[in-house]
């Protein structure tokens, strides 16, 4: 029994054993959930390290050297640098959700200073009582704990997730620190550059709200890009001017939206005013209904759009030089931010997603247009790739993609984007407008033509909803989901001093902020 406490490898195995005792620790649930077992296989690692180069255990020694005691008694001081503050931020002690994301001090020079100072530690001890055997076991430690470092990374990035990539990517040195070295290693609280609305008609409303804590949080100034389908089209269409939001907030507050579905063409728009006023609305209500048929028939659509399509250009036109006309290309050459809209080309049945890169010369007014035209409840959008009112049929994009999420996705965004991983773009913020499937059946009855198009179109969004957002935890974690509180798509009787307007528009306000002040918990996978 004493030969085999007197063995140095004897110990060296505890080491070992301890060491894989740690790394049981960090990744089994087992590990996770009894604390003490990681802290107890790191003691037991230490423990086996100190007594193999201890004077009682036999092995060959250095030569007597007051250089070895001193340089020994050098190295645990400076390892003593680095093991303590480790300890703070060590998983096998403490849970991760518990440590905070330390980026600074020894962290700035390598990701994990306390193996640093173990590997001191190793050294320092076997210099001073002068252990051959301690000095020849040091590169083991130090591939050991690389292999620890590698298990345990892998749980820190689906912790942390973007965070600790981007923390690797400047901080290069898991145990020895590596050139580049910086002490200024501090990772941005958000890194979004890019925003995506979701489509939702009515429920679009949410995003003032929205776009409000975004400025509240300073984000609207560090976003490059925006896309959108139908509503969130026009939302991503309004961020793009890089304007602050009280401006922002004038130009939807200019939209009327109890005028957006136009039943009456613009040439019968205005009563005869030699017609009594109780037979004129009468005849206002046959022609009208006269005007939707006839629409129905050959454009497809119930409504008109011509009076959202007067506002989006009149808007347009104020902030591009008075060119109600702005093509994309125009929209960069300004300096906007770059807008993706989306529309669903139903002739070809395929997504349309128009941008400068993909349609430089097409009219940003038209692209939105298309995006928001509902099939059957306003009018299908006609282009034949050169010319508006003609060839292909386009619709609302939420028929093909509602949640235009993974644009970038791209691999073309991966250039310098430290953020991208596995083919996510961690820099993607998108707004998701979420329907309660509770709320569904308090919704009105089917009524008229207009009851069945919207039913027929919320029931298409609650099956995306399912497939977008439902059944994918990443996606959750960059979206904020905005609870529309049985608002639907074509509520467009809402007037801005609704209550039911005012809600929707402070739940975006409280998703927004409820997500950004806990965006540590969202990214962080528990």
């Amino acid at each position: 029994m004493l030969d085999i406490i007197q063995n140095p490898f004897f110990w060296a195995g505890i080491s070992l054993l301890g060491l894989l005792g740690a790394n049981t620790a960090v990744i089994t649930r087992f590990g996770k959930r009894f604390r003490l077992f990681g802290l107890l296989s790191g003691l037991l690692f230490s423990i086996g390290r100190i007594i193999m180069v201890l004077p009682f255990v036999s092995q060959p020694r250095l030569d007597q050297s007051i250089f070895f005691s001193i340089g020994g008694i050098l190295l645990g001081i400076a390892s003593l640098v680095f093991v303590i503050p480790g300890m703070i931020s060590q998983p096998l002690i403490a849970p991760i959700q518990n440590l905070g994301f330390r980026t600074k001090g020894l962290n700035s020079i390598v990701r994990h200073p306390f193996y640093l100072g173990e590997i001191l530690f190793s050294v320092a001890l076997a210099l001073y009582f002068r252990s051959i055997i301690g000095l020849a076991f040091t590169p083991i430690w130090w591939v050991a704990l690389q292999l620890h470092i590698i298990l345990e990374e892998e749980g820190l990035e689906k912790e942390f997730g973007p965070f600790y990539l981007e923390y690797k990517k400047r901080v290069r040195g898991s145990i020895i620190p590596l050139p580049p070295i910086s002490f200024n290693s501090v990772i941005p609280t958000y890194p979004f550059k890019n925003l995506v609305f979701r489509g939702g008609g009515m429920k679009g409303t949410a995003y003032t709200g929205a776009l409000e804590v975004l400025e509240e949080k300073g984000l609207l100034g560090q976003i490059k890009r925006v896309a959108g389908s139908s509503a969130g089209a026009i939302t991503a269409t309004l961020v793009s001017f890089n304007l602050c939001f009280s401006e922002t907030l004038k130009l939807i507050e200019s939209l009327d939206f109890q005028k957006v579905p136009q039943l009456r063409s613009d040439n019968r728009e205005n009563e005869p005013e030699w017609i009594p006023k109780f037979i004129g609305k009468e005849i206002m209500k046959i022609t009208g209904d006269f005007d939707a048929v006839q629409r129905l028939m050959t454009k497809y659509g119930w409504y008109s759009s011509e009076y959202f399509n007067k506002w989006i250009r009149q808007v347009i036109s104020q902030q591009c030089e008075g060119n109600s006309e702005a093509t994309f290309s125009d929209f960069r050459r300004l300096g906007f931010k770059d807008l993706y809209v989306v529309s669903a080309n139903i002739s070809k049945l395929e997504i349309s997603i128009f941008s400068a890169e993909t349609s430089p010369d097409f009219p940003v007014a038209d692209a939105v247009r298309m995006s928001m035209s509902i099939p059957l409840y306003f009018e299908v959008m006609r282009f034949n790739g050169k010319v508006f009112g003609e060839g292909d049929y386009y619709v609302d994009g939420g028929i093909l993609m509602n949640y235009p999420l993974h644009i970038f996705d791209h691999p073309k965004f991966e250039k310098d984007n430290l953020w991208f991983e596995n083919g996510i773009n961690w820099e993607t913020l998108g707004f998701y407008l979420y329907t309660n499937t509770e709320l569904v059946s308090e919704t009105k009855k089917i009524e008229s033509f207009k009851d069945f198009v919207s039913h027929l179109y919320e029931s298409y969004n609650i099956s995306l909803q399912i497939a977008e957002i439902e059944n994918n935890p990443i996606d959750q974690r960059r979206s904020v989901k905005i609870n529309t509180l049985g608002v639907s798509s074509t509520d467009f009787h809402l007037s801005k001093k609704d209550q039911k307007f005012l809600d929707l528009v402070d739940e975006g306000r409280k998703a927004t902020r409820n997500y950004l002040e806990n965006y540590h918990r969202f990214i962080i996978k528990k």
